[in-house]
C-alpha cells in the first residue's frame, strides 16, 4: 500500500465531514490514519476555514473532553467545484 498525500487524507476528511459532526477519534478510524495525522490535517484545514474545531468540556458518558469537527459553508465549496 503506498503513502496517502496530505491532500488525499484532507479530502476524505472533508468528505466525512459532509453528512455531520465527527470527533479525531471517529475520523482516525474512518480514514484509517493516526490520532497525530487526522489532528494536524485538522488543524491545517481549519486554518484556511475548511472546518470548525470546536472543545467541547464534557462527554455526557465518561465526563472528558473531547474535540467535534465540523465542515463550514467553505468546505462544503470544495465539492461544487469538483
Amino acid at each position: 500500500m503506498s503513502k496517502r498525500s496530505s491532500f488525499e487524507i484532507k479530502e476524505k476528511i472533508l468528505k466525512h465531514l459532509k453528512s455531520n459532526s465527527m470527533t479525531y477519534a471517529q475520523l482516525e478510524r474512518k480514514i484509517n490514519t493516526g490520532f497525530e495525522t487526522i489532528k494536524s490535517n485538522c488543524e491545517e484545514l481549519e486554518k484556511f476555514g475548511f472546518v470548525e474545531i470546536k472543545k467541547i468540556e464534557k462527554h455526557e458518558r465518561n465526563g472528558r473532553f473531547y474535540f467535534q469537527i465540523k465542515i463550514t459553508e467553505k468546505g462544503l465549496e470544495f465539492f461544487k467545484n469538483k
